[in-house]
């Protein structure tokens, strides 16, 4: 979602980061979720006609349906948002005990399959779901994880932005049962955690900013547009034999539910043939999931969309 710059967020923002979240670390994850919800509302009621329009637009590219189903998925997805953002904050009093009660696992065979053949896993996610989710829920499961991370530059962020939400995210974060490598150089601290046969985390779909859309991104059809997207990924995976399986997490009410999908197939085939396949599945859960990705806002033209 874009990062909204002006006082009345970052007014939300500090009332957010300090007495909000001291009371949410001593919630339960099912008091979270209501919160959540509500949250999500009021973010729906008081964003203004022309976020909300902007929205409602762009689904209404994908989904062909009424308005009202429209409106649905816009409020579904604020609510969503708000209800990762929550349960984010409680991540470290995470352990492998009450992670049981939180998250179950689809196809962790397939993760299996593939690490046991000696040289890491890539594990391709988008921007869908409760991303964090999955570092947390595999670490405490003894899997060896690194994750590619971006943080937005000082210079594009509020006073508020840099110095308390990015600072309280990062400390978050740094609890987490992952290493965290920096996109701007990452590629030596990633080919030696592939060669240690460990996990190595991608978000495949970009940062969904038109300025860091540098020249590694390429056009792809998706979702009935042309978007740009970073198929380089795929190369890392060509040069060092790791394999690629997409992860995805999916809000089963106050659960979730990591699931892994079978490996694509590297070697036999163009980095963009590659690529295109993952787009193809992520595609496959927007539609089946569309409040769960969280650039709606962002696919239009000038944005996620090249015209």
């Amino acid at each position: 979602m874009i990062a909204h710059r002006n006082l009345l967020k970052d007014i939300g923002r500090v009332l957010f980061w300090f007495p909000l979240r001291w009371c949410v670390s001593f919630m339960p994850f099912c008091i979270i979720y209501r919160m959540g919800t509500v949250m999500g509302y009021i973010d729906y009621l008081f964003s203004g006609t022309k976020r909300i329009n902007r929205m409602e637009n762009n689904i209404s590219k994908v989904f062909q349906d009424n308005r009202k189903e429209i409106k649905r998925i816009v409020i579904s997805n604020l609510q969503n948002h708000c209800r990762n953002v929550l349960e984010f904050i409680k991540y470290p009093q995470l352990n492998q005990e009450n992670m049981t009660k939180l998250v179950s696992f689809e196809g962790v065979e397939l993760l299996d399959k593939e690490l046991s053949k000696g040289k890491g896993v890539i594990l391709f996610t988008s921007h869908f779901g409760a991303k964090q989710l999955l570092q947390a829920g595999l670490g405490l499961r003894d899997y060896k994880i690194n994750q590619i991370y971006y943080h937005m530059n000082h210079n594009e962020l509020t006073f508020i932005q840099k110095n308390v939400s990015q600072r309280q995210r990062q400390k978050i974060e740094g609890k987490i049962p992952a290493k965290f490598i920096p996109a701007n150089g990452f590629l030596r601290s990633a080919y030696k955690c592939l060669m240690r046969n460990e996990i190595l985390i991608i978000a495949a779909d970009g940062i969904g900013l038109p300025e860091h859309m540098n020249k590694g991104y390429s056009l792809f059809p998706f979702l009935g547009e042309k978007v740009l997207f970073p198929p380089n990924t795929v190369s890392l995976a060509k040069r060092t034999g790791a394999s690629i399986v997409p992860a995805f997490v999916i809000r089963e009410g106050t659960k979730h539910k990591i699931i892994f999908e079978p490996a694509i197939e590297v070697n036999s085939k163009s980095i963009e043939s590659t690529f295109q396949e993952f787009i193809g599945i992520v595609e496959r859960y927007i539609r089946k999931y569309p409040s769960h990705w969280e650039f709606w806002e962002e696919f239009e033209e000038g944005n996620l969309i090249v015209p």
